[in-house]
Formats: structure tokens, sequence, C-alpha cells
């Protein structure tokens, strides 16, 4: 697969771009690729193109050869709010996320939350969390960026939502299925809420279901929170979105 970078920017045929530090280190020192080899660039905006790198000069950059056409986005706009979890488990959720296609990520604190994160860690996860999207991004091919909201708290999210905004919240307890509940939807905008490790509480659960969200679940084994939310997108994704 052809390196990626993430660069901001790109607009003609030419046009020379300087590298950042991190990204330097990245192409000549990690993939080791050398003066004139192809790389992919994007914008995290939908666009694409081939360039070559340039090593000749004072500091490494890249040149645009061509725009490539860009892959598209799932028709299903999808948006997961997801309880934080423990570091690993967050991490992998989220990552995992960008590559099946979900449009935006919203991290929330929720009454039974094992992680608990002050301002200044809440601002250090936020930054750590937008590089493995961008990561994601790389790996996967992905054009467009998914947005990356700061964590807030379960209640002040759910009191902003629109409840004309399809969405669903995932309960063991519930009576109907993900599948069930989401026939119909199609393309566009929805939500998915999930919640943490040791799950919503019943208030939690009934504020969600005044802020327009209908309790799902999606069989009959009780999933962990890393599990559930990737479980649901992809099945979201298979109906509605681009997942075959």
């Amino acid at each position: 697969m052809t390196p990626r970078l993430l660069v901001a920017g790109l607009t003609e045929p030419d046009q020379r771009v300087d590298l950042s530090s991190d990204q330097v280190h990245y192409v000549t020192r990690v993939l080791r690729l050398r003066d004139g080899q192809v790389l992919q660039l994007f914008d995290g905006q939908g666009a694409r193109w081939k360039a070559l790198l340039e090593t000749n000069g004072p500091r490494p950059r890249v040149r645009l050869v061509e725009a490539l056409e860009a892959l598209p986005e799932s028709p299903l706009e999808l948006t997961l709010v997801q309880c934080i979890s423990s570091a690993d488990h967050m991490d992998f959720t989220i990552e995992k996320a960008v590559e099946l296609g979900v449009a935006h990520i919203v991290p929330v604190s929720a009454s039974r939350s094992l992680v608990k994160l002050d301002e200044t860690r809440a601002a250090k996860r936020l930054a750590h969390w937008q590089r493995l999207v961008v990561a994601a991004c790389m790996q996967c091919g992905r054009d467009t960026v998914p947005s990356l909201s700061p964590a807030i708290a379960l209640p002040t999210w759910l009191e902003s939502r629109s409840r004309n905004l399809p969405g669903w919240v995932l309960s063991p307890t519930a009576t109907v299925s993900l599948v069930a509940a989401a026939g119909g939807h199609g393309a566009g905008p929805a939500e998915l809420l999930v919640g943490p490790e040791s799950g919503l509480s019943d208030d939690e659960l009934l504020l969600a279901d005044q802020a327009g969200l209908r309790a799902v679940h999606l069989g009959p084994r009780v999933l962990r929170t890393e599990t559930a939310g990737l479980a649901a997108i992809a099945v979201l994704q298979s109906s509605y979105g681009d997942l075959v």
C-alpha cells in the first residue's frame, strides 16, 4: 500500500509542501523512503493526491503530481457517542470506529465510567485520540477525517441532541433489536450511544429515552463496551452504509 500522509492546503500539480518534523521522521526514519518515491497525500476534507518525496533540499518536502479520485464517505453519517472506557479499550474503539466509517465521535463521561478525566487529562486524551483518528485514516484509506469532539458529560450531550435525529442506545435489557429498530432508516445522519464498562445507569437510560434515543440490544449475549459499539456500527454500516 502506498504510504499516506495528512497534509493541509493541497491545491494544484507541482505544488511543493513542507512536511512537519514528525512527518519527516515518519517517512525518512520509519518508512525509510528515498528521494523520488511515491506517496499519497490527503487533506482530511476529501481530497487525495499522488505526490513525490523530495529529499535533496535543506528539508524533505513533497511535490504534488496529480489529483486522485477520493474515496466517498459512507452514506450513513453515523455519530458514535462513546462513554469513556479505560485507555486501551477507548483507543481500540476509536481506531476501529474510524476504520468502520463513522463520521463523528463524541466521548462522554457517564456515572459508571471507570475513567475520570480532569481538564488537563481530558485535553491530553483528546490530543492522543485525535492522533489515533488521523493514523486510522492513513491506514484504512479514508480521505475525510471524522470529527472528534471534546469529552463532555453524558447528561449535557443528551440535553443538546435533536430529538428529530434518529438514534439508538445499546442496552442488554432492551426488548427490541438494533436491526428491528433501525429498519427503514436508510442513509443520512444518525447517532449511537454506547455505555462504559459497567453499563449505563437506569437514570441515564431514562434520560436517553427522553432525549429520543431508542434502547436496543444486539442479541442474547452481553458484549463488552469495546465490542458492542463496533458490532453495532458494523450492523448499521452493512444495512445502510457502505460495508458489503
